[in-house]
C-alpha cells in the first residue's frame, strides 16, 4: 500500500509520514525542496518535488497511491502566499490532481468545528471548501479536524520565557491541544477500521483553560507566572483594520478574537501530556538563574 503525504515537512505530517511508515506502507512525499527532508527522509519510499500551489509540478504525485493526505496549510502572517492561495487553492490542487490519477481515498486536516464557524473565519472557510469537494467527489474520505496541536502551545512556552504571556480574552476559554503522533496513530485506527466519509474532531487527553497552560509553561521554567489580556473585540477590530494590508495576520487574529470566546473541546484520543513537552521544551535551555 502506498501512502502520499502532502504537508510532510510540517508538524503533523511528519508524524504522519512516520506512522504509515511503520505500519509498512511505502510513503511518498511532496516537498518544495527535497534538501529539507532530512527529518523524515528514512521514513519515505520517495521524496517528490513539487509545490502544491503549481499544479503543473504534481504530475505524477498520486501515481498507484492508495491513500492521499494533506494538512497543507499557512502557519505565518507575512503578506504572501495568502491563505487562499495555500490553505484552500494549493490542497484543491491536490484534489484535482489525485482524481485525475484515479486515487481512491483522500484524507484532509481542516479546522476544528470549521463547518460550523466558515461564516465567521475566513480561514475556516478556506479549509472547508476543499472539504465539499473532497465530499463531492467520488472518493472515500476522511476530515479531521483538531482542536489544536502541541506546536502552537509552544507559543505559550516562548512568551514565558520572556516573561509575560499575552491571553486572548480572560483566559478562560477551554481546549485540549493534541500531540502529533496521537493524531497519526489515531488516523490508522480509523482507516483500518473502515471509518471512511466521516469527519472526526480529535482532541488531546487533557483539558485546559488558556491560563492553565500559560501556567503550566511557566512552571516548567520555574517562572513566576505574569500575565497580560488582550480582549477579543481588540483583536477583531485590529483583525478589520490590517485586511486591506496583510491577509493572513487579518485571518489569524479574526480566529484569535474567536478563540477568546469560547471553548473548543474535542473528543479526547493519545496519552501525550502538554506539561511533559514544556519539560522538553525547557530541557533544551540553560538552567533557570536566581
Amino acid at each position: 500500500m502506498r501512502a502520499v503525504v502532502a504537508g510532510a515537512t510540517g508538524y503533523l505530517g511528519g508524524f504522519v509520514v512516520r506512522a504509515f511508515a511503520e505500519a509498512g506502507w511505502k510513503v511518498r512525499a511532496l516537498a518544495r525542496n527535497p534538501d529539507g527532508c532530512a527529518s523524515i527522509r528514512p521514513f519515505c519510499d520517495e521524496i517528490f518535488r513539487g509545490e502544491a500551489t503549481v499544479p503543473d509540478t504534481l504530475h505524477g504525485l498520486f501515481r498507484q497511491a492508495d491513500v492521499c493526505f494533506s494538512s497543507i496549510g499557512i502557519r505565518h502572517v507575512h503578506r504572501h502566499p495568502t491563505f487562499w492561495q495555500v490553505d484552500c487553492q494549493a490542497n484543491l490542487n491536490l484534489v484535482e490532481a489525485a482524481l485525475r490519477a484515479g486515487a481512491p481515498r483522500f484524507v484532509f486536516v481542516s479546522v476544528f468545528r470549521g463547518d460550523e464557524l466558515r461564516s465567521e473565519i475566513r480561514l475556516a472557510e478556506a479549509r472547508e471548501r476543499v472539504a465539499d469537494r473532497i465530499r463531492a467527489s467520488k472518493m472515500k474520505w476522511i476530515i479531521l479536524r483538531p482542536s489544536g496541536f502541541f506546536n502552537d502551545m509552544e507559543e505559550f512556552f516562548r512568551m514565558a520565557r520572556s516573561g509575560k504571556v499575552w491571553l486572548p480574552g480572560d483566559g478562560s476559554a477551554r481546549l485540549n491541544p493534541v500531540h502529533g503522533a496521537d493524531i497519526a496513530s489515531h488516523l490508522l485506527s480509523l482507516m483500518a477500521g473502515g471509518g471512511w466519509n466521516r469527519d472526526y474532531a480529535v482532541g488531546g487527553p487533557d483539558v485546559f483553560s488558556l491560563r492553565q497552560i500559560g501556567d503550566m509553561a511557566f512552571h516548567s521554567l520555574r517562572k513566576e507566572p505574569r500575565y497580560g489580556y488582550i480582549p477579543g473585540w481588540v483583536m477583531k477590530s485590529a483583525g478589520v483594520v490590517c485586511r486591506p494590508f496583510n491577509a493572513n495576520a487579518s485571518a489569524l487574529l479574526q480566529a484569535f478574537a474567536l478563540l477568546a470566546s469560547r471553548d473548543g473541546v474535542a473528543p479526547p484520543t493519545g496519552d501525550h501530556r502538554l506539561k511533559d513537552f514544556f519539560a522538553k521544551l525547557a530541557q533544551g535551555l540553560p538552567p533557570p538563574s536566581g
